[in-house]
């Protein structure tokens, strides 16, 4: 019978010891899940103060949570002096191009005035064609810093668009309204755009007029007089595209990528007015706007642009 006993009180250890081992187990784990929970809770406030600006470092020992905090502590001063430095060269960059242009206006008025009061003289022929020479430079000179301007601005944000919901009749009416007053009658709009009134796209209308507004004096640049630039609307699944085709010497297949970037020139265009940034201006502004522009052009047979215009969103123009 003792011996019964004692054989029972044996096999019955190893369960004894896995009770109690179950037991520390269960216990380590919910230590480790408080502490957890707790180190969490921690890191949520430090999130939070961090994000409302009021993050201070409270642990001062070796501990992983004081060195957590240390980090955080000079991440977040080293954010902050970055982010100073960036605001306070951006309006450096500001005055400078404000200085520029307008110090820059009053030589380039001069220049023009000069110009204009040699005209007037009694010149030779080759005299005037000098003079016009110059004039011909100067306003070359007056459109590089005035494009200049504007990608500097819209490079370093000193500019932004803002686009809000516009109908596409009141954008079309804008670039209408700029090209007739021009005079040049190889420009035709597709008069199909009246007829899609309610149709509305999410722009800033007038940095987008602008953008198209370089595409198409782009076209008239490379398009001779016996040849036609129609501006049409498409509208598309989402989008809406302002499409400028024109019948023009075209671009070579191995140039259409390098055409919207910043002063390319084509060799073939040097005799061309120009400084290569009106393409290169009209895709950052429209991209700015969540659109694109594509191209498809062969040489010596045209080129057609399509501006695409994300369709409306929840804003509404003012």
């Amino acid at each position: 019978m003792t011996a019964l006993v004692s054989r029972r009180i044996f096999w019955n250890i190893p369960v004894i010891f896995l009770i109690f081992a179950v037991l520390v187990l269960a216990g380590v784990l919910i230590y480790v899940s408080i502490k957890i929970r707790r180190e969490y809770a921690l890191l949520d406030q430090m999130l939070d103060s961090a994000i409302e600006g009021t993050f201070q470092e409270k642990n001062f020992d070796e501990l992983m949570l004081s060195r957590l905090e240390s980090k955080m502590y000079q991440f977040l001063s080293s954010s902050s002096l970055g982010r100073k430095s960036i605001e306070e060269e951006k309006e450096k960059v500001e005055e400078l191009i404000a200085n520029i242009s307008h110090q820059t206006k009053t030589p380039i008025t001069t220049i023009r005035l000069y110009a204009g009061l040699l005209e007037e003289k009694e010149l030779q022929e080759e005299e005037k064609l000098l003079v016009k020479r110059i004039e011909e430079q100067n306003d070359r000179m007056a459109f590089l810093i005035e494009n200049l301007v504007k990608m500097s601005r819209l490079e370093n944000g000193i500019v932004s668009v803002h686009p809000v919901n516009q109908d596409i009749a009141v954008l079309m009416d804008n670039l209408t309204g700029i090209f007739e007053k021009s005079g040049d009658h190889r420009i035709f709009f597709d008069p199909g755009f009246r007829e899609q009134e309610t149709v509305q796209v999410c722009c800033d209308l007038r940095w987008t007029v602008e953008a198209i507004s370089n595409i198409i004096e782009n076209a008239q640049k490379y398009t001779d007089q016996n040849g036609s630039i129609v501006i049409t609307v498409i509208p598309y699944h989402s989008f809406t595209a302002v499409q400028i085709k024109d019948t023009g010497i075209g671009i070579a297949e191995e140039e259409q990528a390098s055409v919207f970037s910043r002063f390319y020139r084509s060799e073939k265009v040097n005799d061309k007015k120009g400084v290569g940034l009106g393409l290169y201006l009209a895709r950052e502004i429209i991209s700015k706007q969540g659109g694109y522009i594509s191209l498809q052009s062969e040489e010596g047979k045209g080129s057609c642009f399509r501006v695409f215009l994300p369709e409306r969103s929840g804003k509404k123009a003012e």
